[in-house]
């Protein structure tokens, strides 16, 4: 069976927002308070973990548990691994390394720190996926029942799901009015809980002790860049921010502040971290330099729908006739180091090449078959460290014309 790779598949968990089977374990969550709602920037135009909506839970059954099993050899074991160690044949060429599910160490919860996850926040993880890693939105490819199926299988991996633990939300308290009284409160603190030591006194993860810095497992781990919110994995917003200054990051150095901390206070210091955002350069748009004359080509003749599991194309080959035009819409399963995957054709590099497809981010290429043979088509972006980028190819089989016998 071909697998798909779902990449730290509950690396990044978020906050629980009660679901008809487990709301009576579950604090009900807040509505967002009008100041709340003011202190939300410019920068958070997509939804995050926190906000993303929970459909109910269902029963929890053997057979729902069987079929996350399915889910998860199909899709996730490729990275995760069959046992949920973090060992699957992808797992050496991926940055971050994939999710150990055996440790229970999930890094972003919507729960104190050393506490497991909310089901909410496994299932948010499952579907948004982490920004910046090949851990894809399974949103995009798997319904609400294989997303909470999956969810239940990886539970268990670690008996301490089994054992009841109980998982109480952090509340995020009042968000206190944006001012610029408040961002100096909070550089303040910045300095007073030396998050400079780590991240740097300009937020950008290049403090004195960055390069020392190791996860429980004891590998190296980097300080959060602050001035890039697109490393941001559970995306940005302030809430987000606070939440995680509250929560802290189990299994690595990042402690929580909840005790040293007032909510307060940590609202003050999320909007500090949110000034050290980089300004992005301006954009110059410059006349294309391409000196190739393309033909303007009209409807194909041929459409092939191309996806990728656990970086093998999907389908390996694409047969076609001289002559035709050719359209190919590439969407894989997952996110390749963070930046997608490409496709491009030898000897047809020119007329059919696209970089940087996505998950639930597809790019199509047109082009017209105009030289028969057999042709390999491979992954023109960089998706992995090591062995898989150059094993992911295909081959395009383009027949000669099929001309009438004369009478």
């Amino acid at each position: 069976m071909k697998r798909i790779t779902l990449w730290s598949f509950a690396s990044v968990l978020l906050i629980a927002a009660g679901c008809n089977e487990h709301k009576a374990n579950e604090p009900k969550a807040a509505a967002p308070s009008k100041s709340e709602s003011e202190a939300k920037t410019a920068t958070t135009t997509a939804t995050t973990f926190s906000d993303f909506p929970v459909p109910a839970k269902p029963e929890v059954t053997p057979a729902l548990v069987e079929h996350g099993k399915e889910v998860y050899l199909k899709n996730c074991s490729s990275c995760h691994g069959d046992k949920g160690d973090g060992r699957g044949i992808c797992s050496a060429f991926l940055l971050p390394q994939p999710r150990n599910f055996t440790s229970a160490q999930y890094r972003l919860r919507s729960t104190p720190t050393g506490s497991l996850p909310t089901d909410d926040d496994l299932f948010r993880a499952v579907s948004l996926g982490l920004a910046g890693t090949p851990m894809p939105p399974w949103k995009v490819m798997l319904n609400d029942s294989d997303r909470w199926a999956a969810v239940e299988y990886v539970k268990t991996f670690s008996p301490r799901f089994a054992k009841g633990e109980t998982m109480k939300r952090i509340e995020l308290g009042q968000a206190p009015a944006r001012s610029e009284a408040a961002i100096a409160q909070g550089k303040t603190l910045y300095a007073k809980m030396s998050c400079a030591t780590c991240h740097g006194e300009k937020g950008q993860g290049d403090g004195p002790s960055a390069l020392t810095l190791k996860d429980n497992d004891g590998n190296k781990i980097a300080a959060r860049d602050f001035s890039k919110p697109s490393g941001f994995k559970a995306g940005y917003a302030t809430k987000e921010i606070v939440r995680g200054f509250l929560t802290g990051f189990n299994g690595t150095p990042m402690p929580s502040f909840e005790s040293s901390l007032s909510k307060e206070d940590a609202w003050k210091l999320a909007y500090y971290v949110e000034t050290l955002v980089k300004t992005p350069p301006a954009t110059v748009t410059r006349e294309s330099q391409n000196f190739l004359h393309r033909e303007q080509l009209g409807a194909p003749d041929v459409k092939v729908k191309l996806t990728e599991r656990a970086w093998q194309f999907d389908p390996n080959e694409i047969h076609v006739k001289k002559g035709q035009i050719v359209e190919v819409t590439f969407e894989p399963t997952d996110n390749g180091l963070g930046v997608g995957h490409g496709f491009a054709i030898s000897s047809y590099d020119e007329s059919a090449f696209m970089n940087g497809a996505m998950v639930g981010v597809p790019k199509t290429v047109k082009f017209r078959a105009d030289h028969a043979g057999r042709f390999i088509f491979y992954c023109s972006t960089q998706c992995s460290t090591d062995k898989l980028h150059p094993l992911m190819n295909g081959t395009l089989i383009v027949d000669d014309e099929i001309k009438t016998a004369s009478r």
